[in-house]
C-alpha cells in the first residue's frame, strides 16, 4: 500500500504542468546560457598573433616560444615580409622586424605581455650569442640556469584561499538546500491540503497513518531525486562543456556522489520531521508557524558550511558538528570539496545518520498519527505525540 502511494504521489508531481514548465525552463537557461557563453569564453582564450619579419626577424622565433612558454603566455608566431614600412595585418596583435640585438616591434595598440615576451626573446638571444663567442655552450649554460630554483619550504599557516574548491564545494550544498526546501514545501502543503479538504479522512479508513506519511515521503523522495538530477546533471554538463571540469581541483565525480549520498540522508532527516509537523496545522495559511523554525534549522548549518568550513576546516567545532544529523548534510560535502574530511569522519556521519532517521521517523509518525485528524486550530506538539 505504502507503494502504490509513492507512485501516484510521484506521477501526480512529476507529470504536473508546473513542474514539467519549470523543468523546462530551466534545462533552455542552462544550456542556452552554455551555448551563448562558449563563443565568448573560447574568443577570450585566443593566441595573440605576432608576425615576425622572415628576412630579419627570422632567427628570434624559437626565442619568442621559450620565452612566451616562460610567461605562460599563449603566443602564435607568423612569418611574413615585413616589407619597408612594417604595419600589422588584420588579426595580428604587431609586427617584429631587425636583428636580434635591438629588434623594432610594432604594435597596433598597447600589449604590455607581448612587449615582455619580446623584450625576453630578444634577451636571450643575445646571451647565447655571447656565450658562444667566449667559447661556451648556451645549451649548457641555459639547463644550469633553469636547475638553480631556490628550494622552497613554507613554514606556518599561509591561510590560502582555493577559490576554485570553495565554488564546487558551495555549489553541491545550495542546490542541495533549494532541493530539501522544495521537497519540504512540497510535503507539507500536500500534508495540510489534505487535511483541510478532509480526503486524508477518507485514506486513512483504508491505511494506517504511518503508512500514508511514509507513501507520501517516498513519493516526494522520487520526485525530489528527478528534480536535484534536473537541476545538477545539467549545471554539471554546462560546466564540462565550457571547460571549466578541467581547471577544477575538485574531481565531478567525488561531487556527484557527495551530493546523491547527502541528498538521500538529507531529505531522509529533514523531509520526515516536515511531513509529521505539518499535521499539526489545518489551514495553508498557518504553514509558516511550522515552517520558520525548521527552515532555521536548515540555515544554520547551510551558513555554517559557506562561513565555517572554509575558514576553519579542521577545527574542533567543524568536526564535532559534522557527526551532527542535522549538519552533516551541509558539512560533509563542503569539507570534502576541501579535501579536509577523512574516511573515517565521513563513514561516522553516515552511520550516524542511519541511526538517526528511524527515530526521526517514529517521532514524525506518532505526531502526524495525533494530529493528522484534529480539524480545529493549531495542535501543540506535546499533544499530539501524546495522541498518536
Amino acid at each position: 500500500m505504502m507503494w502504490l502511494i509513492a507512485k501516484r504521489e510521484f506521477r501526480t508531481r512529476t507529470m504536473s504542468k508546473a513542474n514539467l514548465i519549470s523543468s523546462g525552463i530551466m534545462l533552455v537557461v542552462v544550456i542556452g546560457g552554455a551555448l551563448i557563453a562558449k563563443p565568448f569564453l573560447d574568443g577570450e582564450s585566443e593566441a595573440t598573433v605576432l608576425e615576425v619579419d622572415t628576412a630579419t626577424a627570422a632567427p628570434l622565433i624559437p626565442y619568442l616560444d621559450s620565452a612566451a612558454a616562460a610567461q605562460d603566455f599563449d603566443l602564435e608566431v607568423v612569418e611574413v615580409d615585413a616589407g619597408e614600412e612594417p604595419a600589422p595585418s588584420e588579426g595580428a596583435a604587431g609586427v617584429l622586424v631587425g636583428p636580434a640585438e635591438q629588434p623594432q616591434l610594432y604594435l597596433g595598440d598597447g600589449n604590455d605581455a607581448l612587449v615582455s615576451v619580446v623584450h625576453g626573446a630578444a634577451q636571450a638571444a643575445v646571451l647565447d650569442e655571447r656565450i658562444s663567442d667566449l667559447g661556451g655552450d648556451p645549451a649548457g649554460v641555459g639547463d644550469a640556469l633553469a636547475a638553480a630554483t631556490p628550494d622552497v619550504t613554507v613554514v606556518g599557516d599561509t591561510n590560502d584561499f582555493d577559490g576554485q574548491t570553495f565554488f564546487a564545494g558551495v555549489v553541491v550544498v545550495i542546490v542541495l538546500f533549494f532541493v530539501l526546501i522544495q521537497s519540504a514545501s512540497v510535503i507539507m502543503m500536500g500534508v495540510v491540503e489534505e487535511k483541510s479538504s478532509r480526503v486524508v479522512e477518507v485514506l486513512l479508513a483504508t491505511v494506517r497513518p504511518a503508512t500514508l506519511l511514509g507513501g507520501k515521503v517516498l513519493g516526494v523522495g522520487m520526485y525530489s531525486l528527478v528534480q536535484a538530477a534536473t537541476m545538477f546533471v545539467p549545471l554539471v554538463g554546462a560546466a564540462w562543456y565550457l571547460g571549466f571540469m578541467d581547471t577544477l581541483d575538485v574531481p565531478a565525480g567525488l561531487l556527484v556522489t557527495n551530493f546523491a549520498v547527502w541528498f538521500v540522508l538529507g531529505f531522509a532527516v529533514f523531509t520526515i520531521l516536515f511531513g509529521g509537523l505539518a499535521a499539526l496545522v489545518s489551514r495553508q495559511e498557518d504553514i509558516g508557524s511550522i515552517t520558520t523554525p525548521m527552515m532555521f534549522l536548515m540555515m544554520v548549518p547551510l551558513y555554517l558550511a559557506i562561513y565555517l568550513v572554509p575558514n576553519n576546516p579542521d577545527g574542533t567545532a567543524t568536526v564535532v558538528l559534522t557527526q551532527v544529523p542535522f549538519f552533516a548534510p551541509f558539512l560533509v560535502p563542503m569539507r570534502a570539496a576541501f579535501g579536509t574530511i577523512t574516511t573515517g569522519e565521513t563513514v561516522l556521519a553516515i552511520v550516524i545518520c542511519l541511526v538517526t532517521i528511524p527515530v526521526l521517523t517514529w517521532i514524525a509518525g506518532r505526531v502526524y498519527a495525533g494530529a493528522v485528524l484534529n480539524t480545529g486550530g493549531r495542535m501543540k506538539l506535546t499533544e499530539a505525540f501524546k495522541r498518536g
